[in-house]
């Protein structure tokens, strides 16, 4: 090939570039031009808004074509309004981190052009997303700073949302007085703005704050308010939660009937909207109160109906965190090609013109060499530029891999911790079903001697035999409250509720309780606490602790023995020690004692049997004080159980 047809042709192609670019640009002038692109830009992110709760993944889809569209214009109130909602749908579907990332972005824009009413939706929903990853202190910051703008705006539009956003935060924190606060100004902007639906949610919240602290009267009131309103605005999921806080307000003012008849009413609305969560919530009521009046039955049956829905919302859990993280992935994949596209044909682009500028300064001869070199240029920075997203994208894809197996793995291991629980859970109840027969068979059998044989026996006899049933009636009593105890502690329905209380009173009313059995044994009784001595625990928990200690001490103590209760205060707060003057424990066992494992039971010297589930909500409960629990024994010589509580409530 000559050099003359080689011009030739470098001219007939530069033509053509020159003839395509301008019709490309043409074509995309007219387009924008006929579309308006600002007001294609509001329309995108104004359909990304109204969808950001009610399906997350077509809001992500708006916002990103929204800022692929701001890419080719100066818009910057656009371009926030877009970021801000791709922040917003990634935090929606459990994006927090990338979420944020784009919130914090969307709201330096907005200070940038003084957009007021957009920093309020922005600086409250980043107040929203540091709440949800439980980092109080800068939910408060943002929510302050939304109510700020606000005020900088003349208008009252959302300030009820942002001050109950702000008295949730300070509710999680137990700083009821400032929760109250914000829910009180809440109600008052929301009755100014004839907001009724803000109006019921204001008043459950503050329902939920005089339960809190103690004010059920108060708290009835507000939420049987905030139902009315619910039921007027045919709400069902507010009606849903508000009837359950009633059914609590009944608990607490110990009108059981009335809870039970709210709690139903919860659990049949849960039902009929085929919400699991809120029928899970209702049926942990209903538990409760079953128990509370006696009806184990029923308690027992519900217990297991709590257990079924939280297996099966697990399930649905963990199904929905992986289909949102593939759909948060697969659509910033979708983003980050659009992006390389775009930035191709803007490469594309800018080399044409480039070609078509040098081919009309420089003539024939310099176009051939220019095009050639820049062909061969453009070539190699283009395979680089492609190798490098390469292999970008190939890091990503190997970074979500390794999140999502290692999520796979916290799984698993949550479903061994489960296997775990249930074995334990297997062996104590066939444990505490056996062991229940002997005090049942001697209540039983001696009651029916009394009735069948009431004459033959003196006075005496009859007593001895009343004082047998009523030994039996304690020992068996106590096997069903620690089970039940227990029960509680696995399906997290045990309340905790810390206060101060007399060390010494609690201590002497529990004795009352073991008294006889010591004396049955000959067993001296000693206690050593000082009469003031205070302590800051849960009333129900410690005298479960007291109890079980003291019964396992007399259990295993020898005919004549003593058992000693003492208590002093430490630099960390109060330690109570129990020791007794029985058989000991061995070292294997020792280091078992408060586990539940299998080999730690074993037999008092009269023969009584435990189940070793007393020591292990002993622990259990200790560890919610945020105390320890540890034992010292010589075998042979006797045990001593320690424990060290704090005298105050940690943070």
């Amino acid at each position: 090939m000559d050099m003359k047809s080689l011009i030739v042709k470098f001219c007939i192609i530069a033509a053509i570039l020159s003839l395509f670019t301008d019709q490309s640009i043409g074509a995309n002038f007219n387009i924008v031009s006929e579309q308006k692109p600002q007001e294609l830009v509001d329309s995108l992110n104004n359909l990304s808004y109204q969808n950001r709760r009610s399906n997350p993944r077509l809001s992500l889809e708006y916002a990103l074509k929204a800022y692929d569209a701001c890419s080719k214009l100066n818009y910057q109130e656009g371009l926030a309004f877009a970021i801000h909602n791709l922040g917003t749908a990634k935090a929606v579907l459990g994006n927090f981190e990338k979420g944020l990332e784009d919130l914090l972005t969307a709201s330096l824009i907005r200070e940038e052009i003084n957009d007021l009413d957009g920093l309020v939706s922005t600086y409250n929903n980043i107040g929203f997303v540091f709440s949800e990853i439980s980092n109080d202190d800068k939910a408060l910051e943002y929510y302050e700073k939304a109510l700020e703008a606000q005020k900088k705006t003349g208008k009252t539009k959302d300030v009820g949302i942002i001050l109950n956003n702000i008295g949730h935060v300070h509710f999680r924190k137990q700083n009821y007085e400032q929760a109250l606060n914000y829910f009180y100004q809440a109600l008052e902007v929301n009755k100014s703005d004839d907001d009724e639906r803000g109006i019921g949610a204001s008043k459950s919240n503050i329902g939920n704050v005089y339960r809190s602290i103690g004010e059920h009267d108060k708290s009835l009131k507000y939420h049987l308010e905030a139902l009315e309103v619910g039921q007027r605005f045919n709400d069902k999921y507010g009606v849903i939660s508000t009837l359950r806080y009633i059914a609590q307000d009944f608990i607490k003012l110990n009108n059981l009937d009335k809870a039970l008849r709210y709690a139903q009413m919860s659990l049949d609305l849960a039902q009929e909207i085929e919400s699991k969560g809120e029928e899970k919530n209702a049926v942990e009521i209903l538990a409760q109160i079953y128990e509370q009046k006696g009806n184990i039955t029923y308690a027992i049956k519900y217990y297991k109906t709590l257990n079924s829905l939280k297996d099966s919302i697990y399930s649905t859990e963990k199904e929905d965190v992986l289909s949102r993280v593939q759909v948060v992935h697969e659509l910033e994949q979708q983003a980050k090609e659009n992006e390389y596209l775009l930035k191709e044909q803007q490469i594309n682009s800018q080399k044409i013109k480039m070609q078509y500028y040098l081919l009309g300064l420089a003539g024939f001869f310099i176009v051939v060499v220019v095009v050639f070199a820049g062909y061969i240029i453009f070539a190699n920075v283009k395979v680089k530029k492609i190798n490098k997203a390469l292999v970008q994208k190939n890091e990503e894809v190997i970074t979500q891999k390794e999140t999502i197996q290692s999520k796979v793995r916290a799984l698993d291991e949550k479903n061994e911790e489960l296997k775990s629980i249930n074995q334990i859970k297997d062996k104590l109840i066939s444990v505490i079903a056996h062991d229940l027969k002997n005090p049942f068979n001697s209540i039983s059998g001696y009651s029916e001697v009394i009735i069948t044989q009431l004459k033959s026996y003196s006075e005496s006899e009859l007593l001895s035999f009343l004082r047998i049933i009523h030994d039996n009636a304690i020992k068996g009593n106590m096997l069903l409250d620690n089970l039940l105890q227990w029960s509680r502690l696995q399906t997290n329905t045990l309340q905790f509720s810390p206060d101060k209380q007399n060390l010494f009173r609690l201590v002497i009313d529990e004795l009352f309780f073991v008294q006889h059995t010591a004396k049955e044994k000959n067993i001296q009784i000693n206690t050593d606490i000082d009469k003031n001595l205070f302590v800051f625990a849960d009333t129900n928990m410690l005298k479960t602790i007291i109890r079980n200690l003291v019964s396992n001490s007399i259990k295993f103590t020898r005919n004549n023995g003593v058992v000693n209760i003492l208590a002093k205060t430490t630099t960390k707060g109060v330690l109570i020690e129990v020791n007794d003057t029985g058989t000991g424990i061995s070292p294997e066992v020792k280091d078992k004692l408060f586990t539940g494992q299998s080999g730690v039971t074993t037999t008092g010297e009269n023969g009584e049997k435990g189940t070793g589930l007393g020591l292990m909500i002993c622990k259990d409960f200790v560890d919610m004080h945020q105390g320890q629990i540890w034992a010292e024994s010589t075998v042979g010589e006797g045990t001593s159980v320690f424990i060290e509580l704090p005298n105050h409530a940690k943070s």
